[in-house]
């Protein structure tokens, strides 16, 4: 595949984007799926991990959960991005706190992706994207090129390195991803939806829900 130098930014990814933004000039915005907002009830749902067991989020009431939407097993910048969630893997078991997180990618690519590493979080496949559905996680050619002006590559590059093998990229190129904390009564505290690829929501907002 051609780049200009990021795994994200093809040349077909560039045009989409330059038709997106004249097309924004010509038209009115059209209304997208309706975008969880605090502090309604988390939108329940019943799925499988990675390994077959049934995740029901509604068995997490009575505690606090972090619900990370991510783009693919293979993309490097959520990879980056999971390794800085398991630096804090055990202050997080400390106070409290689940991690669900969900991947656009097949139960095959995530165990490949898991394989050899210890997680002790809820991994979740969603390839056929339920619960990104659920939640309105955004696709957008606009912000996922808009990521190269946020550091993109260098994330990029250092996520790539944290792989222990190549994991191919099963997922959409322009699937931007999102974060919600949820509380002990089942309510959504916080909801973040990345305004680029890479955006997720910042580890000391994530402790200051978990001090509350």
């Amino acid at each position: 595949m051609m780049t200009i130098g990021n795994p994200f930014i093809t040349p077909s990814l560039l045009l989409m984007a330059a038709l997106v933004s004249l097309q924004a000039l010509a038209t009115p915005p059209k209304k997208g799926p309706v975008r969880v907002t605090p502090p309604q009830a988390a939108p329940a749902f019943t799925t499988r991990d990675v390994n077959g067991k049934e995740v029901n989020l509604s068995d997490y009431k009575g505690k606090k959960v972090l619900l990370t939407f991510f783009r693919n097993a293979g993309c490097p910048v959520c990879n980056l991005r999971m390794h800085e969630l398991l630096d804090q893997a055990a202050a997080f078991a400390r106070q409290g706190l689940t991690v669900i997180a969900v991947y656009e990618s097949t139960a095959q690519t995530m165990k490949q992706y898991t394989e050899g590493q210890s997680i002790p979080f809820v991994m979740i496949p969603d390839a056929d994207q339920d619960l990104y559905a659920l939640y309105a996680i955004e696709r957008s050619g606009r912000k996922a090129f808009a990521s190269v002006f946020h550091g993109v590559i260098g994330k990029a590059g250092r996520g790539k390195k944290l792989f222990r093998r190549k994991i191919a990229q099963d997922g959409h190129k322009t699937t931007i991803g999102a974060d919600f904390l949820i509380d002990e009564h089942g309510k959504v505290a916080v909801a973040h939806y990345g305004r680029y690829i890479g955006d997720h929501l910042p580890l000391d907002e994530i402790n200051a829900f978990l001090n509350q």
